[in-house]
């Protein structure tokens, strides 16, 4: 039952509803007149709990809902307004099912009223169809109260009777209050008629007491993802706008993710370069006093279980190349060798045998690929060449024997030789004394499942008196240096270019809102809170976001395979690709959704102030 104690209504210090006291029955058509202005229609907005702004009790079964209106309106209430006030980009069966969308229903019948209607367009509509419409909905939810704002106001004679005589069956089940100028009208199908004037019930005219017919308890239900289905038909509403918004924000997300990938791939290429011309898994090292080394202390280096070799480099003896002419040293048919000293110990070979001599050597497969020319890789086994080295003014060669060919391709023609193999050919060559060699600076090979930094600190502990540097990292770190600074100022403006758009997308969903909040004050007629209306706003600006992530994660994957192929026709560089970085998205797609967030906050005020019904009045 369904109780008004006290209620009275102010605009402007105003009163509009003075001391209103009404108890309404069960059922029945309870019809309120009276002249415009008088007060009709905001107390029918009380009664169907969408003006909270009021003084007094509203009452239901005894129990006060002043402070939870919108589970009263869910529960209890359903509209028929003058204006129909149907929601234009929904379809006509989504405005009739309008009220399940926020809470469970009566599985019914009544859609199969509208088979003739079900690929109609809104906009088409009649105005008898859409008074059908608007009836059908209020039917749809069988609540216990039926709130009705001048159902016939705008029809004829013939369609208002039609309107009453469904809205008499109706009262039959629950009651119906009614708003109505047409005294006629009412006296023939009310039960109980209350007359207004100047905010006051002025008389009030019992007619017939009804007897209310009880229904049998139905199975409810209600739309699932209710709140992503209305979000998205919010969404294609307006499509050409919400391309823009999608294709703008498309491009700035693929103009950042590609632009950090490009630089973590340019960065990561070069560090890759630098290693290649100095391995990453070499430590140069010397003494603290710049004393010469001895073959006794490369030994001891060479017992770590963490080093797979140690060499160290000769003062005064500089390696030129390898030819195969021992006669005379003719630099043009001398290839210069930029690495002699690397292990082979776990590199495959594509043909040979590992060297068993100190003469005996392996080259890479590029370095026997220059050497050999046209002719077949297996021609260089067992063939002689010599190396060049001077010392002073005096250059000789030592020959040397190719066993093998590594399977590995490098960026510097490479030679593999055994421990100190070339130390000991140059004593013989260079009638020198082994253990009085000067040599400065040696080189350490660490194994490669051997964090490098750890074996630095350990020889550093084992020998203070020694200087150990990691081999190109300080080259990697300012190339990591200056990539960063650049990839700073990159960020900067490209999170410039996604912010600007995401804060487009809050402005655009805030006019958004203001375009329909209209249609936003309907659904809270039909049971929708303040809260489900934030989920359909926000859900639409995730919505746009989502799109534009896919298309964006779609156009970079296609651009990067573009790219490669374009590095590779034109540079005919197949070692060199880009890779996509699904790390950068995840990080750069996360930021998208907290700054959408962020933009959604005016739009998201904007609805919790929203006054029902000054939206509807709109």
């Amino acid at each position: 039952m369904l109780e008004l104690k006290h209620i009275v209504k102010r605009y402007d210090y105003q009163k509009v509803l003075d001391d209103i006291n009404i108890v309404f029955p069960e059922c029945g058509i309870v019809s309120i007149i009276g002249p415009s202005g008088c007060g009709k229609s905001t107390l029918l907005n009380i009664i169907g709990g969408i003006d909270d702004d009021f003084q007094g009790e509203l009452l239901m079964n005894d129990k006060s809902v002043k402070t939870h209106l919108a589970d009263y309106r869910r529960k209890h209430v359903s509209f028929i307004f003058q204006q129909f006030h149907l929601i234009m980009w929904l379809s006509v069966k989504e405005n009739v099912a309008l009220p399940q969308f926020f809470h469970p229903q009566e599985k019914q019948q009544i859609l199969l009223d509208l088979d003739d209607l079900q690929r109609a367009k809104m906009k088409d509509l009649s105005l008898g169809q859409r008074q059908r419409l608007a009836y059908l909905r209020s039917r749809y939810h069988l609540s216990d109260i039926l709130l009705c704002d001048e159902p016939t106001g705008s029809l004829d004679s013939d369609h208002s009777e039609q309107v009453m005589q469904l809205l008499k069956e109706e009262s039959k089940h629950r009651l119906v209050i009614l708003v109505s100028h047409d005294k006629e009208l009412v006296e023939k199908y009310s039960d109980e008629i209350y007359e207004m004037k100047d905010g006051c019930i002025i008389s009030h005219q019992l007619i017939h007491m009804p007897m209310k017919h009880m229904d049998k308890a139905k199975t409810t239900s209600k739309i699932h993802f209710s709140h992503l289905r209305l979000s998205l038909s919010s969404l294609l509403s307006h499509k050409s706008r919400s391309f823009q918004l999608v294709f703008g924000l498309c491009v700035s997300m693929l103009c950042i993710v590609f632009t950090l990938t490009l630089s973590t791939n340019l960065e990561q290429e070069l560090i890759n370069y630098v290693y290649s011309l100095v391995p990453a898994a070499s430590i140069s090292f010397q003494t603290s006093s710049h004393e010469s080394l001895t073959i006794d202390i490369i030994d001891q280096l060479s017992d770590y279980s963490s080093i797979v070799k140690a060499e160290m480099y000769l003062d005064d003896y500089e390696f030129l190349g390898i030819s195969f002419t021992g006669e005379r040293y003719q630099e043009s048919n001398t290839l210069f060798i930029g690495d002699d000293t690397s292990p082979y110990d776990d590199i495959q070979l594509e043909v040979g045998n590992y060297p068993n001599q100190n003469y005996e050597i392996l080259v890479s497969l590029s370095t026997a690929k220059y050497l050999c020319q046209d002719n077949d890789l297996k021609d260089l086994i067992g063939k002689k060449v010599y190396g060049w080295y001077q010392h002073e003014l005096k250059v000789e060669a030592i020959e040397y024997k190719i066993v093998g060919i590594t399977n590995q391709s490098t960026t510097l023609d490479t030679i593999y030789t055994m421990n100190h193999a070339y130390i000991y050919l140059l004593s013989d060559v260079y009638d020198f004394d082994i253990d009085n060699v000067s040599a400065s600076l040696g080189i350490i090979y660490v194994n490669k499942d051997s964090d490098r930094s750890k074996v630095v600190e350990q020889l550093e502990n084992d020998y203070p008196s020694f200087q150990f540097k990691e081999v190109g990292s300080s080259t990697a770190q300012n190339i990591s240096d200056t990539m960063n600074q650049v990839r700073i100022i990159l960020l900067i403006f490209s999170f410039l270019a996604i912010l600007s758009s995401l804060f487009l997308i809050g402005e655009v969903m805030f006019l958004n809102i203001v375009q329909k909040k209209k249609d936003l004050a309907i659904m809270k007629c039909f049971g929708a809170s303040t809260f489900d209306i934030m989920r359909i706003v926000l859900y639409e600006s995730l919505e746009i976001v989502l799109l534009a992530q896919v298309f964006s994660t779609i156009l970079y994957l296609n651009c990067i395979s573009l790219l490669n192929n374009i590095v590779s026709e034109v540079l005919l560089n197949d070692s060199f690709t880009f890779q996509a970085d699904f790390r950068i998205l995840i990080i750069v797609y996360a930021l998208a959704y907290v700054l959408i967030f962020i933009s959604q906050i005016p739009p998201l005020l904007y609805v919790l102030r929203l006054n029902t019904v000054n939206a509807l009045k709109d």
